[in-house]
């Protein structure tokens, strides 16, 4: 009797389990070259459908050419539209905080499968940026 309720249980958490879903949001990677005089200095990732209920966006720059007096700047939207719901607000990036910004959302940013998209913004210099995020 002891054997098979140790079976059902091992068997059971192995169904939960699989059946679970991912706990970890999905790497996306992004390449930016942003200039103020085109497209009014702004740039968007394509659409990151959030894998988790995390409300926090995970940016990772690892190559870059900002300098200190660059107004750059980072924004999570719902969409590619300046005129969209902003859920992070615009973040300052600069070359001490590049290589790693978490940021929360504001409450209504949603849940897994929300599709979010990061915005670049550049209002003085030509930058570019690579690098990976999380929604």
């Amino acid at each position: 009797m002891r054997k098979k309720v140790i079976s059902m249980s091992l068997i059971m958490a192995a169904i939960l389990f699989i059946m679970s879903p991912s706990a970890f949001a999905a790497k996306k990677n992004f390449s930016f070259n942003v200039n103020p005089s085109a497209n009014n200095g702004v740039a968007y990732t394509a659409p990151n459908p959030k894998d988790d209920n995390e409300q926090k966006t995970y940016i990772y720059t690892q190559k870059h050419n900002i300098i200190s007096s660059d107004r750059f700047y980072y924004n999570v939207r719902k969409s590619a539209s300046t005129s969209s719901t902003s859920y992070t607000g615009y973040i300052r990036v600069t070359p001490s905080n590049a290589s790693r910004i978490v940021k929360s959302y504001s409450p209504n940013a949603g849940g897994k499968g929300t599709n979010l998209v990061l915005q670049a913004d550049t209002d003085e210099y030509n930058v570019t940026a690579e690098g990976y995020w999380y929604s």
